[in-house]
């Protein structure tokens, strides 16, 4: 091959090996082709309305009695038709002394409510129950770091956003359950709703 060839030759071989390099997806999977920020408007442009996802309808899983975890904490006028489908037909009402809120009694529990917020949930297990399989029929994990043992009861502090998760015990000496209360918050407690 005569010298002047080979730099052509050489540029060429280049340039196949690098078509046959380039990569058909992303470098970074994950990241996507179009700009991230290609929505923002120019400068002196007026913004288009953020296009959000609608969020996706409840559904309780089947494996979960009553959803203390979802409820837990959620506004009452928002919850209710979900409370209703889970606890029955409301069954009375009652204000609490110390301006505490309102408590409604339904069949398979008890909710306390202040300031449209719910803020207690009491929960009898329809039979006695291991407390992981308690925690589990009420929408929480089973795992737990550590339990608070005491004489008629286990008890949870500062878990999964709730303040405290009392859970009664059958008897003294054994791990079986028979009723959940589980507090978001407790009122006049630091004064800290969520």
């Amino acid at each position: 091959m005569a010298p002047e060839a080979r730099p052509i030759a050489s540029l060429a071989l280049l340039a196949v090996l690098a078509g046959a390099c380039e990569p058909d997806e992303p470098v970074l999977p994950g990241i996507p082709e179009e700009p991230i920020l290609s929505d923002l408007p120019a400068p002196g442009e007026a913004a288009a309305p953020a296009r959000r996802k609608a969020p996706k309808p409840y559904e309780k899983r089947e494996d979960v009695y009553i959803d203390v975890r979802y409820l837990g904490g959620r506004s009452w006028s928002e919850a209710r038709p979900i409370v209703e489908r889970q606890f029955g037909s409301l069954e009375s009402t009652r204000a609490l002394p110390g301006e505490k809120g309102q408590e409604y009694v339904f069949p398979r529990g008890v909710l306390r409510v202040l300031d449209d917020r719910i803020y207690m949930i009491r929960v009898p297990l329809p039979e006695p129950l291991r407390r992981t399989d308690a925690l589990v029929a009420l929408g929480f994990p089973p795992q737990v770091d550590r339990w608070v043992v005491l004489h008629r009861e286990y008890r949870l502090n500062h878990e999964w956003g709730f303040r405290r998760i009392r859970m009664k015990r059958h008897g003294r000496g054994d791990e079986l359950v028979t009723e959940v209360e589980a507090w978001s918050w407790v009122p006049g407690e630091h004064d800290n709703r969520r």
